[in-house]
């Protein structure tokens, strides 16, 4: 008799991956499912950690050790919005136009910018 592992298939799915991406981004733009809030400069962007975190070694920081940033709502003090376990990130590094051009990179796996912005952008 054979191992149990003998008779495991795995059958890949090619477009498994983007399709999870797609769904997640749709997710993000109707505000579904989003447990942080970032803001900038006065801009707001609803979001998910998993997200920010497998695409961020900073996020991924920020939420496993609470190093180097303000997380308000979820134990980092301050109030939360978006409903429960929701909290926001202050970031005062990086201005709107660079940010939604990394989120939608986070998202899209695309990123779009303007030369002007790029150097925000690689900065960040």
């Amino acid at each position: 008799m054979g191992s149990p592992e003998d008779d495991l298939i795995g059958i890949p799915f090619p477009d498994h991956s983007s399709e999870l991406l797609s769904c997640l981004n749709e997710q993000r733009q109707l505000g579904h499912l989003c447990d942080l809030t970032i803001r900038t400069q006065g801009l707001e962007y609803r979001t998910h950690r998993a997200v920010l975190a497998a695409c961020s070694h900073y996020f991924k920081k920020l939420f496993t050790e609470g190093g180097g940033g303000t997380v308000m709502g979820t134990g980092g003090g301050g109030t939360a919005s978006g409903g429960a376990g929701a909290g926001v990130c202050e970031l005062d590094f990086v201005g709107p136009e660079a940010l939604g051009a990394l989120l939608e990179f986070a998202y899209t796996a695309t990123l779009t910018t303007s030369s002007a912005n790029m150097p925000a952008v690689l900065q960040a």
